[in-house]
This record gives C-alpha cells, structure tokens and sequence, in this order.
C-alpha cells in the first residue's frame, strides 16, 4: 500500500502537470466564484477565462487565470493563482499578477446542505507598458451556499483594500459574486452567475470603479475515474461513497453589463479538475 506522503506527491506532480498544460490554452480575464467545502487531501485545478468586448470598440480584455488548491485539513484550503493577458493587435500574452489565497471552513455542506467558510486573499498585478507600477490589493469576506434537492444557490461577499503606499491609489470597496445553479443531470447543469466590483478611490480626480455583470452559464462534468460526487448537492439517499478519483467540469457562458461602465458583453469559459 503507498504511504501517505507518495500520494501526495504524486498529486502534487499531477497538479503541476496540469497547470502547465493550462497555460497555453487560449488566454482571457478570469472571474472567480469559490466553494465553501474543503477536503483534506485534494488538489484541484482551475483555469478561468472570459473575453470582453465592449460594443465592437478597439479596447478589449483578453485575459486568464491558472488556480491551484490544496486541502491541508478538512477545514483549512490553500490557493496559489497566477495570470496572463494578451498585447492588443498581438498574438502573445504575458505574465500579468499572481495571487495567494486562505480559505477556513466553518460549516461542511457536505454534511449539512448549507456551507459557511472565510476566505482572505492577496493579489499583485504588475505594471504593464502603460503603467508605472505595481499595484497591490486584499480581500477578507464569506463564501456561503445552500443546496436542495437539485438546486445549488452560492454567494461570495469580499471587502478588498489595497497595499499600496501612495494617497493617490488608495481606495476601499466591495467584490461579490453569486450562482444559482440546476443540475438537470449527472453530467449537465445550467445556471446563471452574477460578478461586481465597486472600488471607491480616495483621491477625488480618480473615477470610482463600479462594474456589474450578470448571464447565464452551461456547466458539464465529467468523471475520469470512479469516485464519489464532490458538489454540494445533497442527497440523503445516498450513504455509500466510492473510492475517490478525478472529475473535469467544463463551463461557458455570457455575461451582460448591467451599467453604463461594465462592458457590454463578456464570454466566460473554464475547465476545474478535481482529484
């Protein structure tokens, strides 16, 4: 029988394996909606990408995002996360932030149907061409969800500050993000997501960021090796767990601005693999 420490380790290869392979998929700008429940053991990696177009105009976000999570315990989850964007006009992309996240559990939805958990984040982006520097932010909130039947409703309410020293870049705000979800099968899903940011600058030249969007998402999973069904989809029915494998869920959808300084449109697509 393998020890505990190979299995580790050879999900800890797999991981890297896998993030690499993310890389070089198709670069866009991620938008990120967690989960309340954490497994000790289990790796998951995520790759999250949108492409926005605001009304056919030449500005546009080509970004995406490569997430790697590792349970540590059964309440404590530790996420690393780097990202890239592309040059406009240009068929290359770049090294754009990196980002370290703590998530603590402090209900299991596994157990109750309804999850609770506390989440704190930090994210450096660095300077491109067009500016001078670094800039550097936090996040503290919840990530709360309840399930029923086949039904899955999920918040995550973050307040976010940043780190930078000059006046002028200072600010306070809010970030959320919400799902509401049907699973019509084992395998298909549909729901709609919803993401916002309002950032309130200090300084009084500088424009207050406030963007709201809202869509609806097709999601579809998949089941690589036999293994329990890791959501948070209740069933009592169900008190036998098999052993554990990976499961890929793919997800796509669109997104519309809701005000007058959130793009018109934004694609969103991402692959999460768990094992």
């Amino acid at each position: 029988m393998p020890y505990l420490g190979d299995i580790m380790i050879n999900k800890l290869k797999i991981a890297a394996s896998a993030a690499l392979l993310l890389i070089w998929t198709v670069p866009a700008n991620a938008l990120s909606l967690e989960e309340a429940g954490v497994e000790k053991g289990e790796v998951e990696i995520q790759y999250e990408a949108t492409y926005t177009d605001d009304n056919g105009e030449d500005a546009f976000e080509h970004e995406h995002e490569i997430e790697a999570q590792l349970g540590i315990t059964n309440w404590l989850l530790l996420t690393v996360g780097i990202g890239f964007e592309e040059e406009e006009g240009e068929r290359s992309f770049e090294f754009s932030e990196i980002e370290g996240e703590i998530q603590i559990e402090l209900i299991d939805p596994e157990k109750n149907g309804f999850g609770l958990a506390l989440f704190g984040g930090l994210n450096r982006e660095f300077a491109s061409e067009d500016d001078e520097k670094d800039e550097k932010e936090f996040a503290l909130g919840i990530i709360a969800e309840q399930s029923f039947d086949k039904w899955l409703v999920r918040g995550n309410l973050y307040y976010i500050g940043d780190l930078n020293n000059e006046d002028d870049e200072q600010f306070d705000g809010i970030q959320y993000a919400y799902q509401v979800r049907y699973q019509m099968t084992n395998k298909f899903g549909i729901g709609v997501e919803g993401y916002g940011t309002h950032k309130d600058f200090k300084d009084e030249d500088e424009d207050d960021l406030n963007e709201h969007m809202v869509g609806p998402v097709l999601y579809y999973s998949l089941d690589l090796e036999p293994r329990h069904k890791k959501t948070s989809f209740k069933n009592n029915d169900d008190e036998d767990e098999e052993e554990e494998g990976m499961e890929l869920e793919a997800q796509f959808g669109i997104l519309f601005g809701t005000n007058d300084d959130t793009a018109d449109v934004t694609v969103k697509w991402g692959l999460e693999l768990d094992f």
